[in-house]
């Protein structure tokens, strides 16, 4: 069973659009619904389309988070449990709420104690909970996990600067199973993200498909379903593409699969053009080289001359589909090298 995460705090029409578009393998939606930053709680309204989520037909779970840094005191799970009434009064299928805290190990206690008061507000909403690996280690994960209808272990961005590799999720879900002896959903990523020093991780495809064909043929106990952070859109650079995400579902071919041509632009200059032919997305190479009689040769688009070649220093992310212009080159008997 597959959800997604749709986390943006701004929802722009792209973003509507792939909310009614989604995978169809995908069962259900978990809205970020309200937020409360930083050790302050300074609380975030989400302008959700709620007409979206409604067209888009699909059950939807309305999440409130909380900064892990912030005291859960005085906060109420009825801040997200009126909302995803609002919703479902409007049309949405929704199916319940989740809590996204990760606080500190130490705090679990503290966390259970405030998930059991809290949970009798819900009224047949279901209760979901996100997880940390590193609460298996808590003498108080087990009453946790026994509160809340349904968890989700994060598996990604657990340990700085490692985004996501297929070992050490496969290693913490192993070690959740073992803490919990609890049914558990995991929380696979689909983002890229930055660091500090402007270093930019990221998550493969082919990756993730490699760590979920070793979790069918060999399953941990307990996984009942993954969470896909998060659902992007044509205007989200920095998550897959939907057509990406479903190939990952179907076991689509994974390897990126870029062509590099020269189109004929008129008055003997031809542009030069990436092209993206497989079913997922993928960086464009850092360098195309050229050989023959070249009068002129430009790049456009992050990439510049260097020699007879074009070189970007960052290439670009070229969705499943995309054809992008990167230079032009004048001249005779021009082709292009294979990088």
């Amino acid at each position: 069973m597959h959800d997604a995460y749709v986390w943006q705090r701004e929802w722009s029409p792209e973003l509507s659009e792939a909310v009614r578009e989604a995978p169809a393998q995908l069962s259900a939606l978990r809205v970020l619904a309200r937020e409360f930053s930083g050790p302050e709680r300074v609380p975030v309204d989400v302008p959700v389309d709620v007409e979206a989520l409604a067209r888009g037909g699909r059950e939807v779970v309305a999440v409130m988070r909380v900064d892990g840094t912030a005291p859960l005191d005085g906060l109420s799970l009825e801040e997200v449990a009126a909302r995803a009434r609002d919703w479902r009064a409007r049309g949405v299928r929704v199916g319940g709420v989740e809590v996204d805290h990760d606080c500190a190990t130490a705090s679990l206690g503290a966390y259970a104690d405030w998930l059991e008061r809290e949970r009798a507000t819900l009224e047949g909403l279901r209760l979901s909970i996100t997880a940390l690996p590193t609460w298996a280690s808590s003498p108080h994960v087990a009453r946790l996990v026994s509160l809340p209808d349904e968890v989700v272990l994060q598996v990604h961005a657990v340990r700085a600067p490692t985004l996501f590799t297929p070992e050490q999720a496969r290693a913490f879900a192993e070690s959740w199973a073992k803490a919990t002896h609890h049914p558990f959903r995991l929380a696979l990523p689909t983002y890229r993200a930055r660091l500090r020093d402007g270093t930019r991780l990221g998550v493969e495809p082919r990756d993730v498909g490699r760590f979920l064909t070793a979790l069918r043929e060999d399953p941990v106990e307990g996984v009942e379903g993954i969470v896909w952070f998060r659902l992007g859109s044509r205007g989200d650079l920095d998550a897959w593409s939907p057509a990406t995400l479903a190939a990952v579902l179907t076991g689509g071919a994974l390897e990126p699969r870029l062509a590099s041509q020269l189109v004929d632009a008129g008055h003997g200059t031809r542009d030069i053009v990436i092209e993206n032919t497989g079913l997922v997305d993928a960086d464009a190479p850092s360098r195309l080289s050229l050989s023959g009689n070249i009068e002129v040769l430009e790049g456009v688009a992050g990439y510049a001359t260097q020699g007879t070649s074009l070189v970007a220093r960052t290439p670009p992310r070229l969705r499943v589909g995309e054809r992008r212009i990167v230079g032009f080159v004048r001249g005779t008997e021009v082709s292009l090298v294979a990088p």
